[in-house]
């Protein structure tokens, strides 16, 4: 008897929609990686080719009446701390970071959705030690955006190790099996 026919009909329903809603929450939070990618990309591509037109484009989000949501709020101080921080010129690091960091960050992605297995071990260890970087960067200056956004690389890494885990098992599964070590192959006589 196999597995999967001792294993009631609605508990491999219910195992098939949590697979389905994994499966979709990794491929929004890969695409949210990219898109953060692009954004990191463009911003070191605007510090280093024309760093006046990123403040330009902060000043308005800077700018808000105490009225507004609190949303609003939290962006425009955001803005404001950045702007400070372009104001007194972008270092080369963190040019050199934010364009490597995108770089990265796309291609990591392409290959993850194109579900090129052997690149899963290279994000997980690139994912990895972002999440280091940004774990480092809570201990030192703890904010609550900063903890969020290292929970959800956490997840995303969890993620993407759990696709490479279902990607390898089926490969295995459609895999002819390999003779083992001494056996004779067939139509070789010994």
């Amino acid at each position: 008897m196999t597995e999967e026919a001792s294993v009631p009909a609605g508990e491999v329903a219910v195992a098939g929609r949590r697979a389905r809603v994994l499966e979709l929450v990794y491929r929004v939070g890969i695409i949210i990686k990219g898109i953060d990618g692009l954004i990191e990309l463009v911003a070191g591509l605007l510090l280093w080719l024309a760093p006046g037109i990123l403040r330009a484009s902060l000043a308005p989000l800077m700018h808000t009446d105490s009225d507004d949501e609190t949303l609003r709020l939290f962006i425009a101080q955001y803005a404001g701390r950045l702007d400070t921080t372009l104001a007194a010129g972008a270092s080369a690091f963190v040019i050199v970071f934010l364009l490597t960091h995108g770089i990265v960050k796309l291609v990591l992605v392409y290959c993850l959705l194109k579900e090129y297995r052997w690149v899963y071990p290279y994000a997980l260890a690139v994912l990895g030690l972002f999440a280091v970087y940004q774990i480092y960067t809570v201990i030192q200056k703890p904010t609550v955006g900063l903890i969020v956004l290292a929970l959800l690389d956490i997840v995303i890494i969890w993620l993407v190790w759990r696709e490479w885990r279902t990607l390898t098992q089926a490969a295995e599964r459609t895999q002819p099996a390999r003779p083992e070590f001494g056996a004779s192959k067939p139509g070789i006589r010994e």
